[in-house]
């Protein structure tokens, strides 16, 4: 477990400051010393006080804007694809700019654990438009993970992301349009084996019946095949820790500042979506399921090649089952 569990509140102290928030036992989510901290020690990334993380505990910030739970033995001895591509890298590249309007929008995961899904569906809705050239510009339902893919799951509480994959490889996933997000496990209305006609979805070309579904989902292993997957085929799926002070992140390189509290800390799954260079200091540029209020647009980046915040340790890619007709040449 990563945190014990009391009954608290979290109020405002008016003795210490318009940012100075105190809970009876349990630390807050926004913590004027990482604020304070940050801002001096002069890390590469600056912090902020979110309106929307007032009186929040900490401990439920790490089960509701979080939501991967840890990786099985075998998941976590899964053998890693070396791509090994000597070619030329840029040194910068960003999915957004690359496969314009391709790339699906920041969602919002409320206060519900459910990145495990969301980062999921999002990959998946690049990927499908990236190799199926735009005809298949879709995206994809993450509520259909939360509300169907419940064996070995919990929901709002957290999911496995093995697990999840697994599902959208045998039994595909739908549209948001279709099963819109609700940030709550709801009653699933997918018939084990039905398709987008059953479930009474529209798909967005006239060839395809078959719900959305992917291939094998595969771990890629260095910082260069990380880099050329993303190149070749789109965002990528990363786990990292997170730790108190990434949620004040506002703009900047993220490293972890280990002011705040060290005790308590979660997974969390995020999409990368490129990468890039400031002043030599090489970071990744990832997408996070919070809204757009967050960080840099919704987006952070974080330092690349560091192996920061465990970022690169488990990364996964996978190709989508797009209609024949329209496969990316």
């Amino acid at each position: 477990m990563f945190f014990s569990f009391f009954n608290s509140t979290c109020v405002r102290n008016p003795e210490g400051g318009p940012y100075h928030w105190e809970c009876d036992q349990d630390p807050c989510l926004m913590s004027e010393e990482v604020l304070r901290n940050v801002r001096q020690a002069g890390l590469g990334w600056r912090a902020t006080n979110y309106t929307q993380f007032h009186g929040k505990k900490l401990k439920d910030g790490l089960i509701y804007k979080l939501g991967t739970l840890p990786l099985s033995r075998e998941t976590a001895r899964l053998g890693r694809i070396n791509i090994d591509k000597d070619i030329p890298y840029p040194p910068q590249f960003d999915s957004r700019q690359h496969w314009k309007n391709y790339i699906s929008p920041v969602v919002d995961q409320g206060w519900c654990g459910s990145d495990w899904a969301v980062s999921v569906a999002t990959i998946m809705s690049d990927r499908f438009a990236i190799q199926s050239n735009g005809a298949e510009k879709v995206n994809i339902s993450p509520q259909s993970l939360l509300s169907c893919n419940l064996k070995q799951q919990q929901g709002c509480h957290g999911g496995h992301i093995d697990t999840a994959w697994i599902f959208a490889k045998n039994h595909g996933l739908v549209d948001e349009d279709c099963f819109p997000y609700q940030a709550k496990v709801t009653h699933c209305p997918l018939k084990k084996r039905g398709n987008l006609l059953t479930d009474r979805c529209t798909p967005v070309v006239p060839q395809r019946t078959s719900r959305y579904k992917v291939g094998p989902p595969g771990r890629l292993g260095k910082e260069i095949d990380i880099m050329f997957d993303i190149m070749q085929s789109g965002p990528v799926q990363a786990i990292m820790t997170v730790y108190q002070d990434f949620f004040h992140y506002r703009d900047g390189i993220y490293r972890r500042s280990r002011f705040g509290n060290n005790e308590l800390k979660g997974l969390h799954s995020v999409r990368v979506v490129g990468w890039g260079e400031e002043n030599g200091d090489k970071y990744w540029i990832v997408a996070n399921s919070w809204g757009t209020s967050w960080g840099e647009d919704g987006y952070f980046r974080i330092a690349r090649g560091e192996n920061e915040s465990g970022i690169e340790s488990f990364v996964v890619t996978v190709l989508s089952d797009v209609t024949e007709a329209y496969l990316r040449k």
